[in-house]
């Protein structure tokens, strides 16, 4: 059975700018005289995850609860920014469309919260229906995110498919090393704030590159 797994959420829609845009407003209504800009921000993303990122850039000096409560309110204004704003990235709906008419098991395999992830879900819900998909992780269903494997060796065994005959989507070098740690055949689709190497596979024409090695498997 084949697979196409969709990564990060930076692989299916451009939300960095609304994120950073969301987390300052979230220091500011806590009280903190932080401000995250376009530099700061393009090198903190490179590695996933939220909370941990506010940790690090407290030097661990907020309390945990604190903390979430920060992350929390980063949500409720993601969520504000995110409604009526965002659409897919090109080429994203095609790679979909083309996974029902080949009978392609589809997965959204990140690592990030459940509540980021239902965000995404409702803002391209005029887009896509993610009820089709057959599998969506979050952050509870591994112990090791990524760069770790962990999480799509539980995608590949969940769906019962095969790593040569699956492919997958990442948008920074440090995702694309979690796909690539479990053996499966995977593209750099980079975003607006990812840093690329030179070294890494990568393609904008990112349906192109799904087909083709689809293509290539039935020869």
């Amino acid at each position: 059975m084949q697979a196409i797994f969709f990564g990060s959420i930076g692989t299916m829609v451009e939300t960095s700018e609304i994120q950073r845009k969301a987390f300052n407003t979230a220091f500011k209504e806590f009280g903190l005289n932080w401000y995250w800009n376009i530099g700061n921000y393009i090198n903190m993303i490179q590695k996933p995850g939220g909370i941990k990122r506010i940790k690090e850039y407290s030097k661990l000096k907020l309390k945990d609860n604190e903390v979430k409560k920060i992350y929390d309110l980063k949500i409720k204004y993601f969520r504000k920014y995110s409604t009526g704003t965002v659409k897919p990235r090109e080429g994203v709906l095609d790679i979909i469309n083309y996974a029902y008419s080949n009978n392609i098991k589809l997965g959204f395999i990140t690592t990030t919260s459940k509540e980021t992830i239902e965000i995404i879900k409702d803002s391209l819900s005029q887009y896509i229906n993610f009820n089709n998909f057959d599998l969506i992780t979050c952050e509870k269903d591994c112990f090791k995110k990524k760069p770790y494997p962990d999480i799509y060796n539980f995608a590949i065994n969940k769906l019962n498919v095969t790593k040569n005959n699956s492919i997958t989507i990442e948008d920074t070098p440090i995702s694309y090393a979690s796909s690539k740690k479990a053996n499966i055949k995977t593209i750099l689709f980079p975003g607006e704030y990812s840093v690329n190497k030179k070294n890494i596979l990568s393609s904008y024409k990112i349906f192109e590159e799904i087909k083709n090695f689809f293509e290539i498997k039935q020869t």
